[in-house]
């Protein structure tokens, strides 16, 4: 009896393509529940948000209707304040102002932080000679320091940048020293072994693992630079946002300082919006992982 080759090898050829589709088929399934579970989560963490924003304003808008003009206003009426605040009294040239101030002085904070904090956390011997300095001013209410910088610099825009500048660089610093201290210690034995130099160890492995605390330390450094910049523009030159804020409360507009503080608000939910983009740019890995969190 002959045995037909080609018909006994059919069996065993066809069985593996249908596996391949069938895993092929079974991964797309998963994707797409995936992709529709997130966006279920998406569109839960949206609408509980709206939710407490509306009961939030209403509550607002219900207790300023039954309480007195000079200890707080209604929300309708914080917004009109704000309007008008804008149209008449130039509150928008200040908040340019003081968007200017923040930047200048984030900026300096920021490069400051990351340099000391990666140089402290890379080098044993930088640690021990600086660290202790860094942890008592971390430790030290910036504000105490405001009039010694201001007697200085002098009670100048300049003062306003190196308070603002204070405020960022300590957050930013022990966030990314701890970043560095974070780093697996297998990698920098494998840089070793692969008898990378200091320039590319910094670039391939330093750099890239500090990354994710640079922006958490960024994004704290916008909180503390947010308070700096009120800080020093009330207690050196009464300029920008914080000269509007301390003179409506001065003269007890109690509405119209409330359109102050809320448009400070939005200011830094702003910022924090656009260092979030940035991360989800940078470090996308992140993402990820908060959307498997239930």
């Amino acid at each position: 009896m002959t045995v037909d080759h080609d018909k006994a090898v059919e069996p065993t050829t066809a069985i593996p393509v249908a596996r391949r589709v069938s895993t092929e088929e079974i991964g797309r399934q998963i994707y797409h529940r995936r992709q529709r579970r997130l966006r279920r989560q998406r569109l839960v963490f949206l609408s509980i948000r709206v939710i407490s924003l509306t009961v939030v304003f209403v509550g607002w808008q219900i207790y300023g209707s039954h309480t007195i003009a000079i200890l707080f206003a209604p929300i309708t009426t914080v917004i009109h304040e704000g309007y008008l605040l804008f149209a008449q009294k130039g509150l928008g040239g200040q908040l340019l102002t003081s968007v200017e101030t923040f930047f200048w002085g984030y900026l300096l904070g920021l490069v400051i932080g990351v340099f000391l904090g990666m140089l402290t956390g890379a080098y044993r011997s930088a640690e021990a000679a600086i660290s202790m300095y860094i942890f008592a001013l971390y430790a030290t209410p910036m504000v105490a320091l405001v009039p010694i910088i201001s007697l200085w610099v002098g009670y100048n825009s300049t003062a306003q940048v190196v308070i603002v500048t204070l405020f960022v660089v300590w957050p930013v610093t022990v966030t990314v020293f701890h970043g560095i201290r974070e780093i697996d210690p297998e990698l920098l034995e494998v840089s070793r072994s692969l008898r990378l130099n200091r320039r590319q160890t910094w670039l391939h492995v330093l750099l890239p693992g500090a990354v994710p605390f640079i922006i958490t330390g960024a994004t704290q450094g916008v909180a503390m630079g947010m308070v700096g910049v009120i800080i020093a523009e009330v207690q050196t030159q009464l300029t920008g946002i914080g000269d509007a804020l301390q003179t409506q409360s001065s003269t007890y507009h109690t509405a119209a300082a409330l359109a102050v503080i809320l448009l400070i608000m939005a200011l830094g939910l702003t910022l924090r919006l656009i260092l979030s983009l940035i991360q989800r740019w940078v470090v996308p890995w992140q993402r990820v992982d908060r959307g498997r969190r239930h």
